[in-house]
Order: C-alpha cells, then sequence, then structure tokens
C-alpha cells in the first residue's frame, strides 16, 4: 500500500510504499475513501504548538515518533476483517474514531479514551489516513454513517466531534441567554451547523474574515461581528445590552481571543478554550471569583459523542458546511493553505 508520511518535522511528506497489513482478531482493515486535513496536522507537520511568549510544546516530546502517517479524520471502506469482528462486513463504509487509547486505564474504561495517558491516536502516535488502506485496532471504533458523503463526513472525526463536545460543556443554555462562537474556521463552521440543536440562545459568531463569517451566516443565520474592523468586546456588551454573554466557545485561543472572550462573560459565564493557535491568557483573580467564572479547556470528545453526532447529522439533515476535495498528492499544499487560513470549511484528501 502507499502512504503519504512525515519523515521530517517541517519538510515535505514523502510516499512509502508498505506491506498491506492483514487484520487480526477484531481488527479491521479499510480503505481510505476520504481524509480531512485538519488544523492539528499542521502542527504535528511543523512539529511544535506556540505557546506564547516566543515559548513552543515540541511534538516529539510528546511521544509523536517518525516516520509516520498522519490524517485522524477518516471514512474508509471495509476491505478485511480479523476472524473476532463481527459487526462489520467487506464492503461497509464507516467513519473511524481515531482517539484510541490504551484500552485499560480509568479512562479508557469510562468512555474518556480522548484524555488516556498513553495514547495511540491515529494519525498522530500511530498511522493515520493520508494512505490509501488504514489498520484499525477493533470495530467499536468504526461508525456507520449510512446515507452519509465521506467527504462530508469525515471531518466530523475531529472537527465536528470537537465542536460538538465543547458545546455540550456549556449546556444548558436558554432563549435569554447568549453564546459567542470565536471562529469561524473549520471548526466553529462545525459547531454552528449543530448548535440549534443544542439550545435556543441567541448567538453570536466572530472571526476576522467576512468571507467565513458570510458562510457563518448561510448555515445558522446568526449575527456576525468582524473582530478585525470593530472592539469585539463592544460589540458583544452592545449586541447583549451590556449584559455580556453566558459562554464563549474560542475555537482560535490566542492571547487577543482568549482575552477578550473573558472579558465579555457576564456572572456566572463560562469560558470554553479550544483553539491551538498559541498564547497566554491573564486575568484578575479576584473578578473570576466575584463573577462565578468557569474557564476550562476541551479536548475532543468521546466515542458516544461522535455517535449522538452522527446521528443528529443523519437526522436532522443538517446545512452542509464547505468541503473542498483535493487529490492526496496535495497533502502539502493543503497544509499550506490551512496554515494560511485559505480554506472556507473543510479541505479533504482523497487516495487517487
Amino acid at each position: 500500500m502507499k502512504s503519504l508520511q512525515l519523515t521530517e518535522f517541517g519538510k515535505p511528506l514523502q510516499w512509502k510504499e508498505l506491506e498491506k497489513p492483514e487484520p487480526k482478531g477484531s481488527e479491521v482493515l479499510l480503505k481510505v475513501d476520504a481524509c480531512g486535513v485538519c488544523h492539528s496536522d499542521l502542527h504535528i507537520w511543523e512539529g511544535y504548538y506556540e505557546l506564547g511568549d516566543d515559548e513552543r510544546m515540541y511534538i516529539a516530546d510528546r511521544g509523536v515518533n517518525l516516520p509516520m502517517t498522519m490524517g485522524h479524520e477518516v471514512v474508509g471502506t471495509v476491505d478485511a476483517a480479523g476472524p473476532d469482528a463481527k459487526t462489520v462486513k467487506n464492503g461497509d463504509t464507516r467513519l473511524i474514531y481515531p482517539w484510541i487509547g490504551c484500552g485499560n486505564c480509568k479512562y479508557c474504561n469510562t468512555d474518556r479514551m480522548q484524555m488516556c495517558l498513553s495514547p495511540k491516536s491515529l494519525g498522530v502516535f500511530t498511522d493515520g489516513g493520508y494512505s490509501d488502506y488504514i489498520l484499525i485496532p477493533d470495530e467499536r471504533y468504526l461508525v456507520n454513517i449510512d446515507g452519509l458523503k465521506p467527504e462530508n463526513t469525515c471531518s466530523y472525526a475531529c472537527a465536528g466531534l470537537t465542536a460538538y463536545s465543547g458545546l455540550k460543556k456549556i449546556m444548558p443554555l436558554e432563549k435569554d441567554e447568549t453564546l459567542v462562537i470565536i471562529g469561524a474556521g473549520g471548526l466553529g463552521l462545525m459547531a454552528i451547523q449543530v448548535v440549534r440543536e443544542l439550545t435556543p440562545a441567541n448567538v453570536i459568531v466572530v472571526d476576522i474574515d467576512d468571507k467565513k463569517l458570510e458562510t457563518a451566516r448561510q448555515i445558522g443565520d446568526f449575527a456576525t461581528i468582524n473582530s478585525k474592523k470593530e472592539d469585539v468586546v463592544e460589540a458583544v456588551m452592545a449586541q447583549t445590552e451590556n449584559r455580556g454573554t453566558s459562554a464563549v466557545i474560542d475555537f482560535v485561543n490566542t492571547t487577543e481571543t482568549s482575552s477578550g472572550a473573558f472579558s465579555m462573560l457576564q456572572k456566572n459565564g463560562m469560558m470554553v478554550m479550544i483553539g491551538l493557535f498559541g498564547g497566554k491568557l491573564t486575568f484578575s483573580n479576584p473578578v473570576a471569583t466575584l463573577k462565578n467564572l468557569t474557564i476550562r479547556g476541551s479536548y475532543t470528545g468521546s466515542l458516544t459523542e461522535l455517535r449522538e453526532l452522527i446521528d443528529i447529522v443523519r437526522d436532522k439533515k443538517l446545512k452542509t458546511i464547505p468541503v473542498q476535495t483535493y487529490p492526496l498528492e496535495k497533502a502539502d499544499d493543503i497544509l499550506q493553505k490551512v496554515k494560511g487560513g485559505d480554506i472556507v470549511g473543510r479541505a479533504v484528501v482523497k487516495p487517487s
């Protein structure tokens, strides 16, 4: 099989001819139909996360070993299954849950394997979907997507799941409350797509790109703010009659966006930090206490949440976000487009 592998951080991906694996036990081998190009792929490719103040966290220090096949948003067709796999058959099309853990710890045993301290996440710690085939360690990580298009569905494994899990953490929100979504990129648009299935609250979307904000309005018909053209905190205060917002989800999470998110929270408000663009948040401790604020991070989501999300997408027939498809050999170019913020919606690669 042919895989496009990361062999050196920051360098072009390299084609490698690998032996096609034969699944054992409950393993499943799938032929890759579509693989989303995620902003997390960019960090892995570059080899680090920006932490702010010129500090970096290096991918190699987190246990990522090269060479490695990136790609964690994968839909594939079952090509072969081990003798113990009973729920799938050849020809089935499935979305893959990539956030696989060790399988034995308290997190893995309580449907929180994305928080496992010994992760085996596909496309991060083990080979992923920038390939024509992918091997899955167990059939339970496969989600039925019958009736959905692979190129529209693959990104739910990360972008959609991350957005959905983040939204669930701030619920319930009532009709007279406000939610601010910072960032109308791939994750933000996923949140905009599904938020009405979770809350009737007033929604305001913030971004610096008018094209992305226009897409957000087309999907959700929500109020928008271009934070490059106006002060975002003042604009939110004006739209909420100076009350501020009950909740903020920051899909960008820079020093500037997180500071603004904190400043616009009303009493009892919650701020969920998701983006990995890099930066630091500084705030007055008494303010957090006196306003009874909650500040928390959110890292992807559980297998149960992914199944919930796919059920919502299938049953509610939600408006789709823009998807641009490319041949797998263009992956390096697409990563550069992601870095430049040039993708509206999601980018997906497909093996030739």
